[in-house]
């Protein structure tokens, strides 16, 4: 619970900042201005999250003991710790910092004090103290069988007596969850967090609006001296044109609907959920977070995919105005992936909800994913490229394409890894551009894993290689395509 309630209070704060950077700094900047500096803020979020980590936890002390009073069934006094667990979430057995485990049977335990046990060890102790984090819910777990006694379990406030016996010999456990003892640890566990969370988020997002309210005078001076010059000119003098073409496609994709921009997130969810159920109810597939596994494949290849089948049709769909008006060819693609962009931001924002919901551990790391995001939309503009060329002249490629997509779906281990393959097999998978980038979401998200400096190298070859072709196809084509739409 405790858990909900500082994720809910960390997003009022971040909305309130907001709303107060909004309304005081961020609405004297120009619209593209003002989206990057609400980017960055949602970045700076993710680094709050780290902050709200590093704040020390508070800590109480827990003494274990051994009782000597024997169970009256017991036989004689045996105790055995399995686990200990925090929240839900086991951490197995730490140190002591008081006393020492006796070891046997690789389980932390303790026997009869009594000379003519061999499994007693040297300076073992009947009782240890433990440093824990202080949590909601902190459990212990002891193996339970009939040669098992009393242990008690001793906080600062309480003491709890646990009576581990068992009739079964089999893999039975005794289990107790030591709560709370006051008002005042209930605030600890949940402002420290948010204090951290607040402190570093709070100077960050006045730092990056600095950074781009300058960085944006600095780009308009370059653009005034560039502004008579080639594709520059050409682009900023369309600035009206590509904003109608962006609202145009926006509008018309969900013109005659019931829900609307809802469908953006619901598609790919539904998706989502079909093949939740069919891989683990039908094939059995099990692992940690299996959704966020999946989601992290659906989320980025619908991307590529809707992006590059959309931008395929981008110049024949358009060529009732650029064969009456003379503007650049490459606005109608550019158009159409801004449109895919913004349908991929909202279901971005419900993939970080279904990652809190599966206790997906956010961290300054998530500020990566920046990287792979901008990567994959120059890919599918160097795609869109090279298919809305190819379209013109040959219209068979869009059922070519739809094969090859199909194909390329199963070759990008959305539903399942690649660990059972031969390290061979392995490598040939990073031939594939959308693999890079749904494994890079994944070594993010779920491992908390920077990728090598070499797979971002690969990455940005792979960007550059298909991005020139499409751009050389463009510039060699670009007198033709008017001859055959």
């Amino acid at each position: 619970m405790f858990r909900w309630i500082i994720l809910a209070l960390e997003l009022l704060i971040m909305a309130g900042i907001f709303r107060l950077c909004d309304k005081v700094i961020w609405k004297r900047l120009s619209k593209a201005s003002r989206a990057i500096a609400m980017m960055l803020g949602v970045c700076a979020v993710f680094v709050a999250f780290s902050g709200a980590q590093m704040v020390e936890i508070p800590t109480r002390m827990v003494t274990i003991t051994a009782l000597d009073e024997k169970n009256e069934k017991a036989e004689n006094t045996q105790i055995y710790l399995k686990e200990i667990q925090l929240d839900g979430e086991s951490i197995g057995v730490p140190e002591p910092i008081e006393g020492k485990w006796s070891w046997y049977n690789d389980m932390y335990c303790w026997f009869d004090e009594d000379d003519n046990d061999e499994r007693m060890q040297e300076g073992t102790t009947a009782s240890i103290t433990l440093e824990l984090p202080l949590v909601e819910k902190t459990g212990f777990i002891f193996s339970s069988n009939r040669w098992k006694g009393l242990v008690s379990i001793k906080t600062d406030e309480m003491e709890y007596v646990l009576d581990t016996y068992c009739d079964s010999e089999g893999s039975e456990k005794a289990r107790i969850l030591i709560p709370l003892s006051d008002f005042t640890q209930s605030v600890q566990i949940i402002f420290r967090p948010i204090f951290g969370f607040t402190v570093t988020l709070i100077p960050l997002i006045f730092l990056l609006t600095g950074l781009v309210f300058f960085g944006a005078r600095a780009a308009s001076a370059v653009l005034e001296r560039l502004y008579g010059y080639g594709p520059i000119a050409r682009l900023l003098n369309n600035q009206f044109l590509f904003e109608e073409l962006v609202a145009r496609d926006f509008k018309k994709k969900y013109k005659r609907t019931v829900l609307g921009m809802i469908w953006s997130v619901l598609s790919p969810l539904l998706t989502l959920l079909i093949m939740r159920i069919v891989f683990t109810q039908f094939f059995g597939r099990d692992m940690d977070h299996y959704t966020t596994y999946l989601f992290c494949g659906n989320l980025v290849f619908s991307y590529f995919n809707e992006s590059t089948g959309q931008g395929m049709q981008a110049l024949v769909s358009n060529a009732g105005i650029f064969t009456k008006v003379n503007v650049p060819k490459y606005l109608f693609l550019f158009s159409k992936n801004v449109q895919t962009l913004i349908n991929f931001g909202l279901t971005l924002g419900v993939f970080c909800v279904f990652c809190v919901i599966d206790k997906i551990t956010f961290t300054w790391k998530f500020v990566l994913l920046l990287y792979p995001i901008c990567c994959l939309l120059l890919f599918n503009i160097g795609v869109g490229l090279i298919l809305s060329a190819l379209y013109v002249f040959f219209q068979d490629i869009q059922y070519l394409w739809s094969v090859f997509t199909q194909l390329l779906m199963y070759l990008s281990a959305i539903f399942y890894t690649i660990d059972q393959y031969d390290e061979t097999i392995q490598y040939l998978f990073l031939l594939n551009p959308v693999y890079l980038f749904i494994r890079y979401f994944r070594k993010i998200v779920m491992d908390s894993v920077i990728p090598t400096p070499q797979f971002h190298l690969l990455m940005a070859a792979d960007v550059a290689v298909v991005l020139g072709i499409g751009c050389w196809m463009y510039w060699k084509y670009n007198s033709k395509f008017l001859y055959y739409v």
